[in-house]
């Protein structure tokens, strides 16, 4: 169906920017966290999931006194996504289960759109995100009697938190009701099988079988030491297409150049949509790489270190071990001061680039003020900020930085304090990015350069939101009038 919008300007904005690939978003889906106000449900946290393929968050309903949880399909309400953002507007959000209320901040909700979201970008690919914000958040992210009530259901949870990362919601927005609609993309890599034998490098792209391969293209770029770095596009037309009724894949085959690494980006309709690192698995253009390689082939024991989850045979050590791992490949000199009985309360890690700048690291492998790591790493840095200058070192830069292998959605209670106080968090989004980048040989003082961009960037962002006024959105605008009011 066609949706129009007239005066909600971000919500077209986001319409209009994925409208030439929806028809590639054939599993919508909806999750959520509610709790009770009076008789009613009213929406603490929400996500309208725009895939190509099947969710990997459980279709499962939650229900205790207070506390309702829920994710389905779309398709089971018989609604489009364009329409259940419509019904937000209205103030509420039919559910296979029960109705919920999503009541607006007066006079109406919020809508900001972000085309390139961060998290997505440093994870190789792009999202679309329309986020809209309603009244006062009614939960909390400290302790509350909720945890008490979710540790006594049926199906216990230990905190809201949890329930929350369970559905995929991330951590809690604290100062609104907010609900996301993400579109992912909807063309990428089939990383298994794009590799690169002797002088031969296959791509495989993956498309929905709704979307018109024409449209399709791919560009790259081959990198080779010592080299002037090869450029080039493939058309969608030049692939061969084997047609699947849940996907269709292209293949191509290019000639390259022995030990060469090929960086490619897959396009849809002239957008980007991901990009991807194809190589060869038994050569390496990183000498620091082939040096941990020839011990841990594949890099299988590092990238076990950084991808277990949290439980009883998780050895935080291990996740140390491997950032340092990971640092040294990257060209840093790295130190780890905190990996004995006696010396646990050091720092875990210290980075140093070819020009003196430094980074401490604190290593988690859950939320980032567990512990009360995060504090601990903050007066570490001005400690050892002071030390610097106190020594005539004040000239080196300084960057403090969190570790966690959780998703960066899990860590967005915290997430939010940490870049205000100008930490950098690498997540588990970030940590196989950097993993990938170490195939090659790179400029250590540049990734610093980088961090500190990324940190100053987030700081100026929160500044900036906190300047801005909220964006009207009004179901009225949409053109709709609502047909079951919320209470008031």
């Amino acid at each position: 169906m066609t949706f129009d919008v007239h005066g909600a300007a971000d919500v077209r904005k986001f319409l209009e920017a994925i409208n030439p690939w929806e028809s590639g978003y054939r599993e919508n889906s909806f999750t959520y966290v509610a709790t009770r106000l009076g008789n009613d449900f009213v929406l603490a946290q929400g996500m309208v999931w725009l895939r190509t393929s099947p969710s990997p968050i459980p279709f499962i309903h939650f229900k205790s006194e207070n506390v309702r949880a829920g994710h389905f399909k779309l398709s089971d309400v018989g609604k489009s996504f364009q329409e259940v953002i419509r019904e937000l507007g209205d103030g509420y959000l039919t559910t296979p289960y029960e109705k919920l209320y999503f009541p607006a901040k007066s006079p109406s909700h919020g809508a900001s759109f972000t085309p390139l979201h961060p998290a997505a970008l440093q994870s190789q690919s792009r999202l679309n995100v329309l986020k809209i914000t309603g009244a006062a958040q009614l939960l909390s992210a400290n302790p509350s009697v909720l945890d008490w009530e979710l540790r006594s259901s049926s199906v216990p949870f230990d905190s809201i938190h949890e329930l929350l990362s369970e559905y995929g919601l991330g951590g809690l927005f604290t100062d609104f009701v907010t609900v996301e609609v993400i579109a992912t993309a909807v063309m990428g890599f089939d990383g298994d099988a794009c590799r690169i034998t002797e002088n031969n490098a296959r791509i495989v792209v993956r498309l929905p079988p709704t979307l018109d391969t024409k449209e399709v293209s791919v560009g790259y770029r081959e990198i080779n030491p010592g080299v002037r770095v090869r450029r080039g596009s493939l058309a969608g037309t030049q692939f061969t297409w084997t047609q699947g009724p849940e996907i269709q894949v292209g293949i191509f085959d290019v000639a390259v150049n022995k030990a060469a690494l090929l960086h490619c980006y897959a396009i849809y309709n002239g957008v980007a949509q991901t990009h991807w690192f194809i190589s060869d698995p038994t050569t390496s253009q990183n000498p620091r790489r082939v040096v941990v390689e020839t011990f841990d082939p594949g890099l299988a024991i590092l990238i076990e270190f950084m991808g277990r989850s949290r439980g009883k045979s998780y050895d935080a050590r291990d996740l140390e071990v491997a950032v340092a791992w990971m640092f040294w490949m990257l060209g840093f000199s790295t130190v780890q001061l905190g990996s004995t009985a006696r010396t646990q309360d050091f720092s875990d890690v210290v980075l140093v680039t070819p020009q003196g700048h430094l980074g401490i690291v604190e290593c988690t492998i859950g939320l980032l003020k567990a512990g009360d790591k995060l504090a601990k790493l903050v007066a570490r840095h001005a400690t050892l900020r002071a030390r610097l200058n106190n020594s005539n070192n004040g000239h080196l830069k300084l960057l403090p930085i969190m570790v966690s292998p959780l998703p960066r959605a899990e860590l967005q209670a915290d997430l939010e304090q940490a870049e205000r106080l100008g930490v950098l968090v690498l997540a588990r989004e970030q940590l196989d990015q950097l993993v990938q980048r170490t195939l090659i040989t790179t400029n250590p003082d540049e990734l610093f350069q980088e961090a500190e961009k990324r940190v100053q960037s987030a700081q100026e962002a929160f500044r900036a939101k906190a300047a801005e006024p909220e964006l009207p959105f009004n179901s009225d605008e949409l053109g709709t009038r609502p047909t079951d009011k919320p209470p008031t």
